[in-house]
């Protein structure tokens, strides 16, 4: 008789094969669960709303749950959306660390708007500065916008060393002929280390201030300046203007200042005599000025005559003239004061103008654009010499003053430099031993061999 079991089953005598084992009775154990290869990483399957697969993860930066689409062609595998995924959740490990070792936190903040906030915070640039840093910055978003850089998270140290690769690669760029005003054309060459040097200082200012603000949690320190480093320069000596030069240009000035129109619609009218009214701006004054002051552009452009004194005393009493530039009027944003007692004539010829101008307001009428004007037309037509430039005046005062020993004598470097409103060894580094003067020389007037000419210059204004 074969014995059964409570659920009718045969029962096998134990030890003969297929005899079961005996159960013991107790609680089922639970399933081990699979760990995940990519933690914090789903792959979420197509659907009838989505039909391409998808990634779900939480940003460590902003705590928002991301959703990503994920490319089709290049994630086409199961095996490649795994190894994607790995790697993901890698990088947002990595990027947990770093947010508890201190790490700034992304913002999310548009990359354009981001570099907008510079420029709202530093409305008081001066206007050649905040022209070459918007230049500079353009670049830099035009470049942005093609490498998908949209939010300043988005900027890493490799992702600007190839914007600096761009930069130096870059054409250099001239004046279409024949073409639209406003035209260019690029050329074959190179384009010079220090208008590579200019545009990448700029990028380096206003990345530099964003990443003070926390915008840029992927630039960390240093990574600015290896990534915007400059190239390696050869160091010329500054240019500078010879005695000779010298004269040639303010006789240019002289004969562009004597230009007059043959005759205008009021000369022909009957008011006034024929030919009497001067084509241009007077320029020869402020030629003689940036040359025997040493001032920038812009700060002679917004020189008023209420920062020239020309009463001021000297240490035996004697009247020899100053001008207060305010630190707010130069680039260095230090004031200094100009010692009139190099150049004599020079006081003089203010003197002339102060009397025959209207005593207030601005010493000169011209603006930057116009004096960029003059200078073009002195080279072209006059025959100033051809390195002169606005610049070049402020390194020739220097030059003179530094190696003029009748004029400031062994402490020619230090008072030079402090005339000129640079450091003392700016003076040493660029001015010292360029020229040879004669000791007898103990104005800027004799040393430039200008004297002759300035007082032509003096004469023309007192008529």
């Amino acid at each position: 008789m074969t014995l059964r079991d409570a659920e009718g089953r045969a029962e096998v005598p134990a030890g003969v094969p297929g005899a079961r084992e005996p159960q013991t009775v107790g609680p089922r154990r639970r399933a081990r669960r699979t760990r995940s290869p990519h933690p914090g990483v789903v792959l979420v399957r197509p659907d009838a709303g989505h039909p391409y697969w998808r990634a779900r993860f939480d940003d460590p930066d902003t705590e928002r749950t991301i959703k990503a689409k994920l490319d089709p062609l290049a994630l086409g595998t199961a095996e490649a959306r795994r190894e994607w995924a790995i790697k993901k959740a890698r990088s947002l490990a990595r990027r947990r660390m770093e947010l508890e070792s201190g790490a700034a936190r992304g913002t999310g903040t548009g990359f354009a708007t981001a570099v907008g906030q510079y420029y709202e915070a530093h409305q008081q640039l001066r206007p050649r500065t905040l022209a070459e840093y918007k230049s500079a910055t353009d670049k830099l978003l035009a470049w942005a916008e093609r490498h998908g850089v949209q939010s300043a998270d988005d900027l890493t140290r490799a992702k600007l060393l190839g914007f600096r690769e761009e930069i130096l690669n870059a054409p250099k760029k001239r004046v279409a002929k024949r073409g639209k005003r406003g035209a260019f054309r690029e050329t074959r060459e190179r384009r010079a280390p220090a208008s590579l040097h200019r545009e990448l200082r700029g990028v380096r200012v206003v990345l530099g201030y964003l990443a003070e603000l926390d915008l840029l949690p992927k630039i960390h320190d240093g990574d600015l300046r290896r990534a915007l480093k400059k190239l390696p320069l050869t160091l010329e000596q500054p240019t500078f203007l010879r005695p000779a030069e010298i004269a040639a240009l303010l006789e240019a000035a002289l004969a562009h200042d004597a230009e007059v129109f043959d005759e205008t619609r009021a000369e022909h009218a009957g008011e006034g005599e024929r030919g009497t009214t001067a084509r241009y701006e007077p320029v020869a004054p402020f030629v003689a000025t940036l040359l025997l002051t040493g001032m920038r552009l812009g700060e002679a452009v917004a020189l008023t005559w209420s920062q020239v004194d020309l009463q001021a005393l000297d240490h035996d009493g004697q009247p020899v003239g100053e001008i207060h530039l305010a630190g707010a009027g130069t680039k260095t944003k230090r004031a200094r004061v100009i010692d009139l007692a190099v150049s004599p004539l020079l006081r003089e010829l203010l003197g002339v103008l102060h009397e025959n101008g209207t005593k207030r307001g601005k010493v000169f009428a011209l603006t930057a654009d116009a004096a960029a004007a003059a200078a073009k037309r002195l080279k072209a037509r006059y025959g100033a010499p051809e390195a002169f430039s606005w610049q070049v005046l402020r390194s020739t005062c220097g030059t003179y003053l530094t190696n003029a020993p009748g004029i400031f004598g062994a402490a020619s470097a230090y008072r030079s430099a402090k005339q000129l409103g640079h450091s003392v060894t700016v003076a040493e580094k660029h001015y010292v031993g360029l020229i040879r003067l004669p000791s007898a020389a103990k104005t800027l007037d004799d040393a430039t061999g200008a004297a002759a000419v300035l007082l032509r210059l003096v004469d023309a204004e007192n008529e």
